[in-house]
C-alpha cells in the first residue's frame, strides 16, 4: 500500500484516505472514536469521554482498521496502546477534526454551538508568568474561543505532541534543544522567568513590614535547606531542574507533591522554596522574605509552533501574542519578569512576522 494522505469526499462528513492503489472512505465519526481511544488508551474510557456505547466505539474502530487495511492499535490486557500506523494515523486524524470544528463554527447560524479551540502545551513553571498575560488578552479580543491545556513533560517532547496533533502551540523553555526536529519550528519569546528564594516570615513580624532580602547567587543556594518538588520525570524541565543545571545540586529539607504544599511549609517556616514571579508576589502578601536569584541566565520562556500545520485560530493566537509582547511595558517593581524578547523567530533564526 502506498503512502497515504487525506482529501475531502463528496460527502462532508467522510475523508478519503487515497493511497497509489485504492480509495479508502472515512467517516468522521471514526475518526473522533480512533483519537477518544487513543487519548484514553482503552475503549471504556474513551466511551465514557464520549457518553457513547463501548460496542458502537469498538466497531468504528475495527471497520476504520479494515477500511484501511491496517492495525491501529495493540490491544493488551492493560488497555490499547497505538500501533506505528496509529501514531500516523493520530496527528492528520486531530487536524481534520479541529478543522472541522472550525468549518462548522464559520457556518454556524449559532456560534456559540461550535466554539473555536486552541490546544497549547505548556512546562508548569511557564502557567504563571507571560504566558498567562499573552492569553489573557488573545481571550479579550477573542471571547469566543475556549483554550484547552495541556502539561509539557519536557521541552524534548515539543516536536512530538506538534506532529501528533495533542497541542498546536507550546509553551516551552527556549531556545529549544531538541536537535534538527526542532529546525522547522517557529519561536516566539515571551519573557524571562525571574526565581526568588522565598524564606520563611521573621517571627512577631506582620506581613507588611516583611520584604526583600538582598540577592542571592547560585554559588551560595547549597546553603539554603529548600521545600521542593520531588525529583519526577514529569517535572525534569520544572524550575528546579532548570537551576540544577546552572549550578548547584539543591538541599531538599522537604520534599512534597504539589506545588500549594510547598509555599505553604515555606510559610509554616519548615524551610525556604523557590518561587517564580507570580507565586513569590502572593508569598510575600503573606509575610514571605524574598531574595531575588541571580545567577540564571537560561530561563527565557516563549511559544513555538509548526508554520505549515497551525490552524487559523492557532495563527490568531500567535499573532496576538506577538503584538502583546511588543508593546506591552515591563511591570513595574520586583517581582517583575524582565522585558520580553524581540519577536517571533522563523526557523534558522529569522525573524517572522506576526501572522506566521
Amino acid at each position: 500500500m502506498g503512502p497515504t494522505r487525506f482529501s475531502a469526499s463528496s460527502s462532508p462528513r467522510h475523508w478519503d484516505c487515497r493511497s497509489e492503489r485504492e480509495v479508502a472512505t472515512i467517516e468522521l465519526q471514526q475518526l473522533r472514536y480512533f483519537v477518544a481511544v487513543a487519548e484514553a488508551q482503552s475503549i471504556s474510557g474513551a466511551g465514557t469521554t464520549l457518553d457513547v456505547t463501548q460496542s458502537t466505539i469498538s466497531q468504528s474502530v475495527h471497520a476504520l482498521e479494515k477500511e484501511l487495511g491496517a492495525l491501529l492499535f495493540h490491544r493488551t490486557g492493560r488497555g490499547m496502546t497505538l500501533t506505528s500506523a496509529g501514531h500516523g494515523l493520530l496527528g492528520p486524524a486531530r487536524r481534520i477534526l479541529r478543522e472541522t470544528r472550525q468549518a462548522e463554527a464559520a457556518v454556524s447560524a449559532e456560534p456559540r454551538r461550535s466554539a473555536p479551540r486552541l490546544d497549547i502545551a505548556a512546562l508548569p513553571p511557564t502557567l504563571n508568568g507571560p504566558l498567562a498575560e499573552v492569553l489573557a488578552a488573545f481571550l479579550r479580543s477573542n471571547p469566543g474561543t475556549v483554550v484547552h491545556v495541556h502539561e509539557l513533560g519536557s521541552e524534548q517532547e515539543a516536536a512530538e505532541v506538534l506532529a501528533s496533533g495533542t497541542a498546536e502551540v507550546v509553551a516551552t523553555r527556549l531556545p529549544l534543544d531538541i536537535g534538527r526536529t526542532g529546525d522547522r519550528l517557529a519561536t516566539l519569546p515571551l519573557g524571562t522567568y525571574d526565581v526568588y528564594v522565598a524564606h520563611p516570615p521573621s517571627p512577631g513580624e506582620e506581613p507588611a513590614t516583611t520584604g526583600h532580602e538582598p540577592p542571592i547567587g547560585l554559588t551560595e543556594l547549597h546553603d539554603v535547606p529548600l521545600v521542593l518538588m520531588p525529583p519526577r520525570p514529569i517535572l525534569s524541565a520544572g524550575m528546579e531542574a532548570m537551576i540544577e543545571e546552572s549550578g548547584p545540586h539543591l538541599v531538599r529539607r522537604a520534599v512534597v507533591g504539589q506545588r500549594e504544599t510547598r509555599t505553604a511549609w515555606m510559610l509554616e517556616g519548615i524551610a525556604a522554596t523557590l518561587l517564580g514571579s507570580r507565586r513569590a508576589v502572593e508569598a510575600a502578601r503573606c509575610g514571605a522574605r524574598l531574595a531575588p536569584l541571580r545567577g540564571v541566565t537560561d530561563l527565557t520562556v516563549g511559544l513555538a509552533w509548526d508554520p505549515r500545520t497551525t490552524s487559523p485560530v492557532a495563527r490568531l493566537f500567535v499573532a496576538s501574542a506577538h503584538a502583546a509582547t511588543t508593546r506591552s511595558p515591563a511591570a513595574p517593581g520586583p517581582p517583575a519578569s524582565t522585558a520580553p524578547g524581540d519577536g517571533p523567530v522563523q526557523p534558522g533564526g529569522t525573524p517572522a512576522g506576526p501572522g506566521t
